[in-house]
């Protein structure tokens, strides 16, 4: 035997010597214990996620959810007893000087909007120059956002809306719902969401997931596959005729311990997951042509508008003996009643008419001008705590 197999014996022993084995275990290659290792890890994430389910007392409880074990277990509804949603104009982004500051501008609306689980952030054209047809380019996929934000266009408005759609998609859905646009070139910079509905790779402690319609073949009778997020792709119950690139939300079945080569899942809706489990399921995006077209009292049981004249949260009263659908409109640079005074189509005036209460967000200010993006975070706070005052809710 050469000096070098005596040494690489003489170390073997020692090894063996200090790191005691189980008797009878044979000596594994790093390969077989990195695969067990996975194989550990999916294990317990599948027997965590059992477990969860199984400590529910109903599948079906809408939005109440369980609180504590045992005998001293509850059910505690964690929706709030009312809905917040804003509106404002994306014009505001015109106030900054360059495309990185637009993008921090609109990062810094997206994460007020979820800080304080708001439903509908509304953005709307306060020259009210938008027309049918530059919306339908929009919607219809036809958008790119070459042409830069200026005083005499309106691409203002659809980048705000870009890039809060953007950033309210969960991390891995966003490279099969946007290309690569203008618009979203300083979005990866921003600061993430980390809303509640953005769920890891691992998460699996919540039976509802977004995922995306998969452009795969399936057989005659199956419904379309979704990327998920997971490691495995998911198969809708239904045969359902989805298009590829199709956003959805879906309800997934029991985890699967059979080795399946798919999860199961069904189609739900936003709605139904923020009810069921409790938790923020991020903001819709909904572009107006005109503030004309926001004001709905039909829609919103409360209208807020916002200006520096206005009156303090204390005045604000609401109707607590239902869940109310409550609307903040914020202005530009010159307020909304500029916004109103420039909507020829609107019937109302002036913006004490238009509103149900005209909101002055900041009580005191030490500075000349007031921010936008300041105006929506100091202005949902207001609101938000004035309202859960109202409804005696707990913050």
């Amino acid at each position: 035997m050469s000096s070098r197999a005596e040494e690489h014996a003489r170390k073997r022993a020692l090894r063996k010597r200090l790191f005691k084995t189980k008797t009878g275990e044979e000596e594994k290659t790093w390969r077989q214990r990195k695969d067990e290792k996975k194989q550990q890890k999916e294990e317990n994430m599948i027997k965590e996620a059992e477990d969860f389910w199984k400590s529910k007392v109903d599948s079906e409880y809408g939005s109440l959810s369980v609180e504590g074990s045992g005998a001293k277990a509850r059910k505690v509804d964690k929706s709030k007893p009312y809905t917040l949603n804003i509106a404002i104009p994306g014009s505001f982004l015109l106030n900054a000087q360059s495309a990185e500051l637009r993008t921090y501008m609109a990062g810094q609306i997206a994460r007020a909007a979820t800080l304080f689980r708001v439903s509908e952030v509304i953005v709307y054209d306060e020259s009210a120059r938008m027309t049918d047809e530059q919306l339908e380019v929009y919607w219809g996929g036809h958008w790119h956002g070459d042409v830069p934000p200026a005083d005499n266009n309106i691409e203002a408005n659809f980048h705000l809306a870009r890039i809060l759609e953007y950033l309210e998609c969960p991390q891995y859905l966003r490279r099969a719902l946007f290309l690569k646009q203008r618009p979203l070139q300083y979005a990866g910079l921003l600061n993430p969401l980390d809303s509640q509905h953005h769920l890891k790779a691992h998460d699996l402690k919540l039976r509802f997931r977004e995922g995306v319609i998969l452009d795969k073949p399936v057989k005659k009778g199956r419904g379309p596959l979704v990327d998920v997020g997971l490691d495995k792709e998911l198969e809708l119950e239904d045969e359902t005729p989805l298009p590829p690139g199709t956003r959805v939300t879906v309800e997934m079945g029991p985890p699967e311990t059979d080795g399946a080569r798919r999860y199961r899942g069904k189609l739900t809706s936003a709605r139904k997951a923020a009810a069921a489990t409790g938790q923020y399921w991020g903001y819709s995006v909904r572009i107006a042509k005109r503030i004309g077209e926001v004001i709905d009292h039909d829609k919103y049981d409360c209208i807020i508008g916002t200006s520096p004249n206005g009156a303090r949260a204390v005045d604000l009263e609401v109707d607590t003996g239902k869940h109310s659908n409550i609307l903040v409109v914020f202005g530009g640079i010159e307020g909304v009643d500029a916004a109103i005074e420039g909507d020829e189509a609107y019937a109302e005036t002036s913006a004490e008419e238009a509103f149900t209460l005209l909101l002055r967000p900041f009580v005191s200010n030490g500075s000349r001008s007031e921010r936008i993006e300041e105006n929506v975070l100091v202005g949902l706070s207001t609101v938000d705590s004035r309202v859960a005052d109202l409804y005696g809710y707990p913050q």
